[in-house]
């Protein structure tokens, strides 16, 4: 039987559909679909009270058709059994925060990318990712402790202030376990509040749920401090009683207090627009699943919003621990060689490793189209070419009778014509090249199909390190990347001419990573879009200072926009390539690891050719 407070809500959520501060969802047309996302705290994952709680909320969720679901208290789940609930409500994608202690959740009906847990200065831990080009942070702030939870909301807005977008798009959805300063009113009215939050403080030493005898609203106003929207209460009427999240009938065995609110969804001002509808989900069903009710927002998005940002799909994999410092390049049948521990190293077909080229002294790796591999050597200070009888073939030594600095990465154009970078990292003793006035040079070079070298960036770049021409020959990309105090990390963008020399004054700036590392290797993908390897997770001070983890992938569009970023949780993310069969695995080279992303759409390399253009 339904309690008076079940006939309240009912009306409460008819309210919030209809309430003209929201978009109107009649406006959902063939270029606006609606994302349904559901907030619920799941009580101790289920381990509590008798079934068929768990399979009646499973139904009752499918019944929601959320296509995002955010989950706290996922006690005892491991990512299959995430996985697994996700299925029964039509998710195939989730993703789980940890398996000790309160974990949290998240699983969506489209893919979800840029995952980051961020479990330092966070009770039970923050769920950032990326769903259809909007941010969702799993929200499950500290239950007892007034002052931890304004830390904890600090902590959000130190990684939201880290994303990659010029304006954000953020959904905060979970439970906040904290008091909205808009609830006040109530809060004030109830006589039993305050004596109840002070018998929890008298029996737990390191409570602190009042602070000084009072209620503390802190935590919440920490997040409408950050521009932050209570979509509930901006749904409610002015008027309407109060409806809260906790606690519910299952737990009227327990003394868990009066009604309050600690379940919210917030949206970022850019967001409010496309809201359509948002309230608390409190039934005679769902008062049997938990000792939280759970509460929804639905937001228009554009149809779509998804093409072109999720780039990649997957979180990234751990492969190997060791032996991929750099230089990644694919073979159809040997499988994937890379530059680590001074040799060029092999992962076969299999996942089986071995020495492929011993005392190899390489960096970037690159097969030509005639699947020769192009080596750069910055032990030799060289570039050469294995050819199809093993010999070597030295392809760039000198350059005026100078020997080079330290060869570094390499890519190829539609001719066949190949450019490499030419940095000096670390020791700069015995620099050969210099310019007229004695200043060292750090170039890049071409490398003619007749064995003629050209320089063809002298100063434009600071220290370049990976580059990539598109695959129309019209741009050159240049990663620079100077790990020295003050140093440039930036990536630019050159008209490539006909001739293979770049147009100087066409230099674009297309992303600055300012004080953290730079950019290392990048390649394209058959879209042409362009994925970098950059960053850092922990400050290396005083050369690369940043403070928020930046080490990963950084996807840009072909007209430079950046488009994703997915984060490798190893230092330093060095280098990318495509491969497998179809070319939709990233493999990326970090601190010696090798990891792989599954992407939506091929790699281009030079060679070998996605399937649909004969390769396999």
């Amino acid at each position: 039987m339904s309690s008076p407070k079940t006939t309240v809500l009912v009306s409460l959520l008819v309210l919030v559909i209809s309430s003209i501060s929201f978009a109107d969802e009649s406006l959902v047309g063939n270029h606006q679909v609606p994302l349904k996302i559901v907030t619920h705290n799941v009580w101790y994952g289920f381990t509590k009270k008798p079934e068929p709680r768990h399979a009646d909320w499973l139904k009752w969720m499918a019944d929601q058709a959320p296509d995002v679901v955010s989950l706290q208290e996922l006690n005892g789940y491991t990512a299959e059994k995430l996985s697994a609930d996700a299925r029964a409500w039509g998710h195939e994608h989730s993703v789980l925060l940890k398996e000790d202690g309160f974990p949290t959740g998240i699983t969506s009906r489209f893919p979800i990318t840029d995952v980051r847990r961020i479990r330092e200065g966070m009770h039970h831990g923050l769920l950032r990712c990326r769903i259809r080009g909007i941010w969702l942070y799993v929200i499950h702030f500290h239950p007892s402790n007034f002052a931890r939870r304004i830390e904890e909301a600090g902590h959000l807005k130190s990684d939201s202030g880290s994303l990659s977008d010029a304006d954000p798009r953020i959904v905060l959805a979970g439970d906040f376990n904290g008091f909205s300063p808009a609830d006040r009113a109530h809060y004030s009215s109830d006589a039993k509040l305050v004596p109840f939050f002070q018998m929890l403080d008298q029996r737990d030493s390191g409570a602190r749920n009042l602070n000084q005898g009072r209620m503390d609203y802190g935590g919440l106003e920490a997040i409408l401090s950050q521009g932050y929207i209570d979509l509930v209460d901006r749904a409610r009427a002015k008027e309407s009683h109060f409806v809260g999240t906790f606690p519910s009938p299952l737990v009227s065995d327990e003394d868990n207090g009066t009604d309050r609110r600690l379940d919210y969804i917030f949206v970022s001002p850019n967001l409010l627009p496309s809201v359509v509808s948002a309230g608390i989900l409190r039934d005679s069903r769902t008062e049997g699943f938990s000792d939280h009710f759970p509460v929804t927002a639905t937001i228009l998005m554009d149809d779509d919003s998804s093409a072109g940002n999720a780039a990649l799909l997957s979180e990234p994999e751990l492969l190997q621990e060791h032996g991929a410092g750099e230089g990644p390049a694919w073979h159809p049948e040997l499988g994937l060689l890379t530059s680590g521990e001074g040799n060029i190293n092999r992962r076969d077909r299999n996942g089986n490793t071995s020495v492929y080229r011993e005392n190899a002294g390489s960096n970037g790796l690159m097969f030509d189209r005639q699947g020769r591999l192009v080596i750069c050597e910055p032990v030799r200070r060289r570039v050469t070419r294995i050819e199809a009888d093993g010999s070597t073939t030295v392809l760039a030594e000198t350059f005026g009778g100078k020997k080079f600095n330290q060869p570094n990465d390499l890519t190829i154009d539609s001719r066949n014509r190949i450019y490499f970078s030419d940095p000096r990292y670390g020791d700069r003793a015995g620099m050969e090249l210099l310019d007229e006035n004695g200043r060292t040079i750090e170039g890049v070079y071409r490398i003619d199909v007749d064995g003629h070298v050209a320089r063809i960036i002298n100063h434009e770049v600071d220290r370049p390190n990976g580059l990539v021409v598109t695959q129309d020959d019209k741009y050159l990309f240049v990663a620079d990347n100077n790990n020295s105090l003050g140093g440039a990390r930036k990536l630019w963008r050159f008209d490539l001419k006909d001739d293979g020399t770049v147009d100087f004054p066409s230099q674009t700036l297309i992303h600055d990573w300012k004080t953290t590392r730079g950019p290392d290797g990048m390649k394209l993908d058959a879209a042409g879009r362009l994925y970098v390897a950059a960053g850092l997770n922990k400050p290396n001070p005083p050369h690369e200072t940043a403070d928020s983890p930046t080490a990963g992938v950084y996807v840009f569009s072909a007209d430079g926009k950046l488009l994703q970023f997915v984060m490798i949780p190893r230092d330093e993310t060095t280098n990318c390539a495509f491969g497998g069969d179809d070319l939709k695995s990233l493999f990326v080279t970090a601190g010696g690891s090798l990891w792989k992303i599954q992407s939506t759409t091929a790699g281009k390399p030079a060679w070998p050719l996605v399937p649909s253009e004969g390769n396999r």
